[in-house]
């Protein structure tokens, strides 16, 4: 699909300069604004232009979104000189500069931090001449033209490189951005599934929840909820729930439906269980024992920035409660770490898991923020869900993919328990911090909650920096495990951002796990 934003006509020559050509712009991940002092300069940020010179005001430029390169086609409709701005390092060049020259004195900033410097760059072209504009540095290499007609063409996406079945697709343009995914099997074969937005995009901060009616093979929406995120999907008396972070505090939805339709948390009886608690999450296990359904969590309420500002704390609630009523629950004392704790290595911990020991206990298992990563953090709990203790000689265990978020459940066949994770492949590493390698996902099993063994690589890509298969969420199914990841992988039209900002939700199966 094509959309022409507009046509102008007016050639305005730069001083001492030959006439700039009359252009048309096409391809996606930009729209077209006018360059004056004071303009808004990209899609994402609220960053403006500044020191705009006189000779480009009223000039047309492609807004194009920081970070996110778009893809411009320019084509000649008379002669003249083309034209192009971009902010690179002092000193840097690029094969995309090559048959291009500095305009002198022609440059602008825009308002961010020490406010980078816009050089423009000009190149003589005939009526008729095709150029594919090379996306340069952070701004993108910005077009600019008193005369162009811009038209924005709806890219083809190739899903064909993504590991799994594609669930939903948010390329990378449209600033939404895949997050924490869910899912909780209805009945054999029939699935749920649900993944949040972040970013700059028109779904930011909305769940959306999908259904499969033939065993993950094909998947259609069912729901798009506003203000709930980071929440687990389960199952009670046959009503599915949702519990999460709503605005921020912690609510519990319920549908009767199947997931079509669900309720609204409005106050205290309604699923608002625990409101402005700054709360933070992700897709982690819901639990049942002894009598009490069971879910980690965690405020931002102890200072000192991500992830250090983190408090751990357990919340439990009768099974037979109404669980949309506040009073039903119970939360424990709230727990911070301490970066000394691990030396340098400890910076904070998040995303828990409520597990059942193997001797009965509760316990939050989290994941810890570190460099090197491989660690994870036991906090205890007492039987009533009052209390919560940890030990930091002991309450550390050694974990594959501990610096990132995971998973924990307890299969009673094999009397194990499983996670899938991003243990980190080190060839592919490139010397990035333990949180930020996300390329591998592996199984990985233990008896006893303190030695983890890998059992298998999952899926694997050579490339960590816009490559991700994160946030997993898994249930047993007889002899498969099915999950579901926020994934970030190729589509064909630039692809993720980068490795954290997915521009997939995917399905995938891990088939005779315990073998």
């Amino acid at each position: 699909m094509k959309r022409i934003l507009s046509t102008l006509a007016i050639l305005v020559p730069l001083a001492g300069q030959a006439v700039p050509a009359n252009i048309a712009v096409e391809g996606f991940g930009f729209e077209m604004a006018e360059m004056q002092e004071g303009a808004v300069a990209f899609l994402n940020r609220t960053y403006v232009w500044k020191n705009v010179p006189a000779e480009l005001r009223g000039w047309q430029f492609t807004k194009t979104s920081g970070g996110i390169h778009p893809t411009l086609k320019v084509t000649a409709k008379t002669a003249g000189e083309v034209y192009f701005a971009v902010a690179l390092a002092r000193g840097s060049g690029s094969p995309g500069l090559l048959g291009w020259q500095a305009v002198r004195g022609l440059r602008f900033r825009y308002t961010a931090g020490d406010e980078p410097t816009l050089r423009v760059f000009r190149r003589q072209v005939e009526s008729g001449e095709i150029l594919d504009i090379e996306q340069l540095g952070w701004t993108g290499s910005i077009v600019l033209a008193p005369s162009l007609t811009a038209t924005v063409i709806e890219p083809v996406p190739d899903h064909s490189k993504v590991p799994g079945v594609v669930i939903n697709h948010r390329p990378a343009y449209t600033h939404d951005y895949i997050g924490c995914p869910a899912i909780e099997i209805l009945r054999p074969g029939v699935y749920v599934a649900s993944h949040t937005s972040f970013g700059n995009g028109p779904s930011r901060g909305k769940l959306r929840l999908f259904q499969s009616d033939d065993a993950g093979r094909t998947w259609r929406q069912l729901a798009l909820l506003p203000h709930i995120h980071f929440a687990s999907l389960f199952l009670r008396s046959g009503d599915l729930y949702l519990m999460g972070v709503y605005k921020e505090g912690v609510a519990v939805l319920r549908s009767g439906d199947e997931g079509v339709t669900w309720t609204e948390p409005i106050d205290e009886n309604t699923g608002l269980v625990l409101p402005s608690t700054r709360a933070h999450s992700a897709a982690v296990p819901v639990v049942h024992h002894n009598g009490r359904l069971w879910r980690a969590m965690e405020d931002s309420q102890a200072g000192g920035g991500w992830p250090r500002h983190f408090r751990a704390f357990m919340m439990s609630a009768p099974e037979d409660a109404d669980l949309l009523r506040a009073d039903a629950w119970t939360c424990s004392n709230r727990l911070r770490s301490v970066p000394t704790w691990l030396g340098r290595e400890s910076k904070g911990w998040l995303e828990g898991n409520a597990v059942v020991t193997p001797n009965g206990a509760i316990v939050n298992i989290l994941r810890v923020d570190s460099w090197e990563g491989g660690k994870a953090a036991v906090i205890t709990h007492s039987p009533d869900g009052r209390e919560a203790t940890f030990d930091p000689v002991t309450g550390f265990v050694d974990f594959p993919g501990g610096g990132k978020k995971f998973t924990i459940r307890h299969d009673p066949v094999s009397k194990r328990y499983w996670s899938l994770t991003n243990a980190i492949d080190e060839s592919t590493r490139a010397g990035r911090e333990a949180g930020g390698v996300r390329n591998n996902l592996v199984l990985i099993s233990s008896a006893d909650l303190t030695h983890w063994t890998t059992k298998r690589t999952v899926i694997s890509n050579p490339d960590a920096f816009k490559h991700g298969f994160q946030y997993v969420d898994w249930q047993f199914e007889g002899n498969d495990i099915v999950a579901v990841s926020r994934t970030s992988c190729d589509d064909g039209i630039g692809g993720a951002r980068n490795h954290h900002d997915a521009n997939y939700f995917t399905f995938h199966r891990v088939s005779d796990f315990r073998e």
